[in-house]
């Protein structure tokens, strides 16, 4: 079987850490495939979604080792919370106390934890990757918070109906949106699922930053790719940003949004915006070197917004 042309690269990996600071995961040598055209898109978005799940679930192990023993520790702490930033004030200004909030792509629930040690009435973690929720739960039975907070496996987009009004937040943070084959469809599975006046609060690398890529010799990050591409990333590489395994994951895809489609996807589907916060810090720890730079990029955003 031939595979497609592919690009090699070394690219340096850092983890966003929300409880230790910044980590140096790793500097490897890889194989990019090269980019297939997004629109129109040539598989379902169910493949692409069961794609990546696949991948995910293959990559949970590798994180596990890294993360777990430290976070079964951390969990035990009644006041553990894992926001920082931007994302932890809008929280707060938003209000989560007594308010029922479902996290959609949570991955070890880590997040969904800190939405109950903050007061919310009722957490629910929705995630493709079981495996990841496997970890949420255990990490949920050690806080002893497994009364108020619960995980889903499902598809985002797959969300069972009897959700539909549940909610008085929707949260989503970083890495997710990259993901979404069908950014439309996500906003409305969002809107579904808030309660009449509800929010939406989005944390994620801004748009922008995908224009760039990082130096293969340590260099200064610069601009690689057009803003308006129309372009899908098919990848084979490693998924293991903290543990430093190398191996080759199942094929996975993420995907090119602009600022305008994130915005015009969820106002098509009667959500208000509220607040729009460009973020001059590095969130992500990709080209985290332009933190620095005189011509620093935005290099994230929070986002609210309400539904009518």
């Amino acid at each position: 079987m031939s595979l497609p042309k592919a690009l090699l690269y070394k690219q340096k990996f850092l983890a966003r850490d929300r409880l230790g600071g910044d980590i140096l995961i790793a500097i490897r040598y890889s194989y990019r495939f090269a980019k297939v055209p997004v629109r129109p898109m040539d598989r379902s978005r169910t493949d692409y979604t069961n794609a990546n799940r696949t991948a995910w679930n293959q990559a949970a192990p590798y994180h596990a080792t890294h993360n777990n023993e430290r976070l079964l520790e951390q969990c035990k702490a009644r006041d553990f919370v894992a926001f920082k930033g931007e994302i932890l004030q809008t929280l707060k200004r938003v209000g989560v106390a007594d308010k029922d909030i479902i996290q959609l792509c949570c991955n070890n629930g880590i997040e969904t934890l800190s939405l109950h040690n903050m007061g919310a009435a009722s957490c629910l973690g929705v995630d493709a990757a079981e495996a990841f929720l496997e970890h949420a739960r255990e990490f949920v039975q050690v806080a002893g918070a497994h009364e108020r907070v619960s995980f889903l496996h499902s598809d985002v987009y797959q969300l069972p109906d009897q959700l539909n009004q549940s909610f008085d937040m929707v949260l989503v943070t970083i890495g997710v949106l990259s993901w979404m084959p069908d950014l439309e469809g996500f906003f409305e599975v969002a809107q579904r699922l808030l309660k009449p006046g509800g929010h939406l609060v989005i944390e994620d690398m801004h748009p922008v930053l995908f224009m760039y890529d990082e130096d293969s010799e340590g260099g200064a990050s610069s601009i690689q790719f057009s803003y308006f591409t129309n372009e899908v990333w098919k990848e084979t590489v490693s998924l293991d940003y903290f543990s430093k395994v190398e191996y080759e994951s199942s094929l996975h895809y993420s995907f090119m949004h602009r600022t305008d489609d994130i915005l015009m996807a969820g106002i098509n589907n009667n959500l208000q915006l509220k607040s729009f916060k460009e973020l001059d810090y590095d969130i992500s720890f990709f080209c985290s070197d332009l933190e620095n730079s005189p011509t620093k990029p935005p290099l994230g955003f929070v986002m609210v917004m309400q539904k009518e």
